[in-house]
């Protein structure tokens, strides 16, 4: 198929196998990232090898408009934070999202997947629509979050698994766009507060490695003393004490032990907050 591909290194596997399976990618449209959370390296360095155009401003009708008059077939959106602007005539066009929808429509569900829906994990392809994420349903599967699932272990195999799961609509993609069916009402999660990113220290300990574990790379604050950090790992175990939640109560040369409501933290990897 001739397509225009969306999206930045998230799902660059998903452009990856689209070369590799012989489809003609027409244009990829990215943007610009701070390459310290988020990158688009590979999807650049991807499109350079397979002579495809790389484009970083906002897709507009004009557009869609200049690919359908060059034979572009499909949209593939994977992670592009932009709307792409829809017509009655517009190319066909599916979106890869990170849960099971209806559920966790949204920016970036993956942590409050990992602290709060561990049930909604997995991928779905589904059409694009006005609204975000809200499209009729091509094809989905769900993952199994483990017990100790990390921010990177939860990406990595939702990556794996949508690379895959593109793979198979595309196979048949007019049955699988025959066959969509309509989400129906579900729930939408914002971007998380700062506070909920946060450590706070009278939760249990579990909560707090779990909350570490969902931000993972994307830092978890936490206040020590007078002092602010990201936390980036951390031990935990139970214990009964007397201590304050917060207080710190153990250092070593590169750790640092601080009491929860129901136990302790051991800090295993963290950094200063430069103000």
């Amino acid at each position: 198929m001739n397509i225009a591909y969306f999206g930045y290194d998230f799902f660059w596997p998903c452009l990856s196998k689209l070369i590799e399976r012989g489809h003609s990618i027409q244009s990829v449209f990215t943007f610009g990232t701070d390459n310290k959370y988020n990158y688009n390296d590979r999807v650049i360095q991807l499109s350079s090898t397979n002579n495809i155009p790389v484009r970083f401003d906002r897709i507009r009708k004009e557009d869609l408009t200049q690919l359908r008059q060059s034979g572009c077939e499909l949209l593939v959106s994977a992670a592009y934070p932009f709307r792409i602007p829809l017509a009655e005539d517009s190319i066909h066009g599916i979106n890869i999202h990170p849960t099971l929808l209806p559920f966790g429509r949204g920016p970036w569900p993956l942590p409050h997947l990992i602290i709060h829906s561990p049930d909604k994990a997995g991928v779905t392809i589904h059409k694009l629509s006005e609204a975000f994420d809200s499209g009729d349903i091509l094809a989905q599967q769900g993952i199994e979050i483990t017990s100790r699932e990390t921010l990177e272990s939860l990406s990595a195999r939702t990556q794996i698994l949508a690379t895959n799961l593109l793979a198979s609509v595309l196979d048949d993609f007019e049955g699988f766009w025959k066959k969509s069916t309509p989400q129906g009402d579900g729930s939408y999660w914002p971007m998380p507060t700062d506070a909920e990113q946060t450590i706070d220290w009278s939760d249990s300990v579990y909560a707090i490695d779990r909350k570490v574990r969902a931000f993972g790379k994307f830092d978890t604050n936490a206040v020590i003393g007078e002092s602010k950090f990201f936390v980036y790992d951390v031990s935990v175990w139970q214990e009964t004490h007397n201590f304050q939640p917060g207080t710190l109560i153990h250092e070593m040369n590169r750790e640092t032990v601080v009491a929860a409501s129901d136990g302790f933290v051991c800090i295993r990897f963290c950094e200063p907050v430069k103000e």
